[in-house]
């Protein structure tokens, strides 16, 4: 057997490993904005998720204060973001995303939506309802 068969059932071998609800958790519909109840209620990522089964999709409109954005400080290559529970959390500028879902499934207007997007718990996407609104919270510092 020569390398390029023996790496291509390397390859084989380990895509066939990896389950494919694992992913679930990150799959979305296009242009829908809309998350898995997994993505949502649990950090610890697809561990909670039933193999095999279809991804629940939450509502963002109906994110529990621990989601809900309140502000974002921007200060040289770092976001906080402080949720209606109070917490705040401090992620790289490269880790944090924006995005606009004006969808029936996307954020109230003027409560923007965060949820965990990594494996590690450093990344994480900020929904908003449309673009006006990311530049009225977001707040430079510094």
């Amino acid at each position: 057997m020569n390398r390029r068969a023996t790496l291509m059932l390397v390859i084989g071998g380990v895509v066939g490993i990896v389950s494919r609800s694992a992913g679930a958790e990150l799959h979305k519909k296009k242009g829908s904005g809309r998350t898995s109840t997994a993505a949502l209620n649990d950090s610890g990522g697809a561990r909670g998720m039933k193999t095999g089964s279809a991804p629940q999709f939450q509502n963002l409109k109906e994110a529990g204060p621990d989601h809900q954005v309140v502000t974002i400080r921007y200060d040289k290559d770092t976001y906080r973001v402080t949720t209606a529970d109070g917490r705040s959390t401090d992620f790289w500028e490269a880790n944090l995303r924006f995005k606009i879902d004006s969808s029936d499934f996307g954020p109230l207007t003027g409560k923007p939506v965060i949820l965990p997007s990594g494996m590690m718990g450093d990344r994480a996407l900020v929904f908003f309802a449309s673009p006006a609104e990311m530049s009225a919270l977001i707040k430079h510092q510094g």
